[in-house]
């Protein structure tokens, strides 16, 4: 998780890839139109009194009323913060917090997904050496009802709800009994009662057709090293038509949608403003993807929206700065960008922007 402060932003980092194409004759090329890029304009900053001071935690989800799901930052508790419901006049109406399931001693709660029902799901862990696995459903007042039991262990990370109530999981799995296991990927969908139902295999992210010598030595070190590995997925959100779609953190950006099967139906590949620049996070509205991209050398962010349904890009648009890299709403049909902020004081603050 990304933790946002007054004094700094985390960002993710970059990786420069360098891709070379080969040149194709004159005659054979078709030149496709260049999309021009347009640039966002703030249309509305909004403190949210209740949220004043703190920090919160990264990445925010909507849902379809366009409430707002924060997750605060709690230094007495940094791994079980609670999360808070905003609504679309900045109130808050809800908090949904996994300490409140007295009965469970969770040592971590990770991911969430807003509930059709108003209210939320989140995973969460109990365990070191013998990890249990549980998903808390709270009502839309915030009361929680019986943990679900995964019929999995693993280290919990990135976790979406299908509209049919099954589960897709992303993680990091390893032998716990043996230290020195870097541990694997892993990326499995559940039934609703918690059963699994199928480990998904994903390809691994692209590596650049044409590598330099430099590039090929760094890939040669990255290989023979037994370091953590990298998850399957950085970012999950279910979409209207029932399928959840899932955020691969490579160059170009690689988007899956999943059925509540566990089967992939398509993979979306998005092509970055520049060589090598990462997606920070992503949101789908209607049948659009809406995909931020943060450029760490020019601390600029740009904005691609795609087909959800082919990937085609649609229109890219550049932040003028000020909005900042927590991209937490994407509203299709109103064409409205949401952002999350601390202001002075450390005021949250809710940051609106369109084209003009």
């Amino acid at each position: 998780m990304r933790v946002f402060t007054i004094a700094a932003i985390l960002v993710l980092s970059a990786t420069l890839i360098a891709q070379v194409n080969p040149p194709l004759h004159r005659s054979t090329v078709k030149t496709r139109a260049a999309i021009p890029t347009i640039t966002l304009h703030e249309t509305s900053r909004k403190s949210i009194a209740s949220e004043m001071g703190g920090a919160f935690m990264f990445p925010a989800k909507c849902d379809a009323d366009g409430n707002l799901y924060i997750r605060k930052y709690a230094t007495d508790r940094p791994l079980l913060g609670p999360i808070v419901k905003i609504d679309a006049e900045g109130k808050r109406v809800a908090l949904f917090d996994p300490v409140a399931i007295s009965q469970f001693k969770f040592d971590r709660a990770d991911a969430f997904s807003p509930a059709p029902d108003g209210g939320l799901y989140q995973i969460a862990a109990v365990g070191i050496t013998n990890l249990q696995i549980y998903v808390l459903h709270f009502s839309s007042d915030g009361s929680p009802s019986t943990p679900i039991r995964l019929d999995a262990e693993f280290q919990p990370f990135q976790f979406a709800v299908f509209a049919n109530g099954n589960l897709l999981a992303s993680s990091i799995q390893r032998d716990l009994q043996n230290k020195s296991d870097p541990g694997r990927a892993y990326t499995a969908a559940f039934s609703a009662d918690g059963r699994l139902l199928a480990q998904l295999s994903l390809d691994p992210p692209p590596e650049p057709a044409h590598a330099t010598a430099k590039s090929a030595v760094k890939l040669a070190i990255r290989d023979s090293q037994k370091s953590t590995p990298t998850l399957n997925l950085s970012d999950a959100e279910p979409s209207p038509d029932g399928d959840i779609y899932v955020l691969r953190r490579s160059s170009p950006a690689l988007i899956y949608v999943i059925s509540p099967a566990g089967k992939i139906l398509r993979t979306l590949k998005i092509a970055p403003p520049a060589t090598g620049v990462m997606p920070n996070t992503f949101h789908v509205s209607a049948n659009r993807v809406a995909v931020s991209f943060w450029d760490e050398n020019t601390n600029s962010q740009t904005l691609v929206v795609t087909d959800a349904q082919t990937g085609r890009r649609i229109a890219t648009y550049a932040d003028p700065g000020g909005l900042g890299p927590a991209f937490a709403c994407y509203a299709a049909d109103e064409g409205v960008f949401t952002f999350l902020h601390l202001g002075e004081g450390n005021t949250l603050e809710v940051v609106r922007a369109e084209a003009r």
